[in-house]
Parts: structure tokens; C-alpha cells; sequence
């Protein structure tokens, strides 16, 4: 069966009132849902340059829940990375503390994967922190070294 893929004269009229908040709207939702073709066509279909912009703005803005989990997500890593050199009891290889190491591993992720950018944002964010957290631990609690 063939698909009829022609609009009536209704929907055409009813397709061209809608405004550019719906248009913005639609398009941002369809590019967080994944539908990248749907998002590129509203962006190749708007009708000035402004609109364009304002749907390419809102996309990279991202959601507020997007960028509250990214820095609830590096305020974690801070969180866990001093715990974690708490719990080797303020151990280090060279001056790096011993657990500095496992932050790498969600920040490589988080570069790497092929997710969503706030997604991996949370990952490099998180990973780093972690680190961060780690090793501002060991600077604030490090005990001097005696001279011999």
C-alpha cells in the first residue's frame, strides 16, 4: 500500500500558525529524544536566521536538570574523592594520592563515549573532581615528613 503523504489546504494553514515557541519547543525536544533528523529539519526549515539561532541557542543551553546534574555531579567527586583518600588513610605513590587514579576512569568515559554531551559532562565532571577531592585531601591533612 502506498502512504498518501499530501497535506489538505487545513493542515498546511494550521502547520503554518504555529508559533515560534512551539516550533523552538518541538525541535529542542526532538533533538533530546534523539530524533536528529527532525531537529535539523526545524532548524532547515525556519523562516529567518533569528529563528535558527534561537532553536541552536536552546539546544546548546541544555535543560536545567541537565546542568543541575552536572554540578551536583562534580560536587559528588569532590565529596567521594576525599572520603576514598580518608579511607587509604592519607596514602600516596610519589605525592599523588593512592586513589587519584580511579578518578581517570569516568573522566576517559566521559570523553570517550558516544552518549549524550550531558551526560558525558557529568562523567568528566565527576571523574575530575574526584581527583580534585582526592588530592585537596591529602594537601589539607598531610602530615610533614620528619628530617632525618
Amino acid at each position: 500500500m502506498a502512504q498518501n503523504n499530501t497535506w489538505s489546504a487545513g493542515q498546511v494553514l494550521a502547520q503554518a500558525e504555529g508559533s515560534i515557541g512551539t516550533t523552538v519547543r518541538t525541535a529542542v525536544a526532538n533533538y533530546y529524544k534523539g530524533h536528529d533528523l527532525d531537529t535539523a529539519q526545524a532548524i532547515r526549515r525556519a523562516d529567518t536566521d533569528t529563528e535558527a539561532g534561537q532553536l541552536v541557542t536552546a539546544i546548546r543551553q541544555g535543560r536545567v536538570t541537565e546542568v543541575a546534574m552536572v554540578a551536583v555531579s562534580a560536587a559528588l567527586g569532590v565529596i567521594s574523592g576525599a572520603l576514598a583518600q580518608k579511607a587509604v588513610n592519607n596514602a600516596a605513590i610519589k605525592g599523588v594520592p593512592a586513589v587519584a587514579p580511579l578518578g581517570v576512569v569516568p573522566t576517559v568515559a566521559g570523553l570517550a563515549l558516544p552518549i549524550s554531551l550531558s551526560g558525558r559532562s557529568m562523567l568528566a565532571a565527576g571523574g575530575l573532581s574526584y581527583i580534585t577531592g582526592a588530592a585537596l585531601y591529602r594537601l589539607l591533612t598531610a602530615q610533614p615528613e620528619a628530617m632525618p
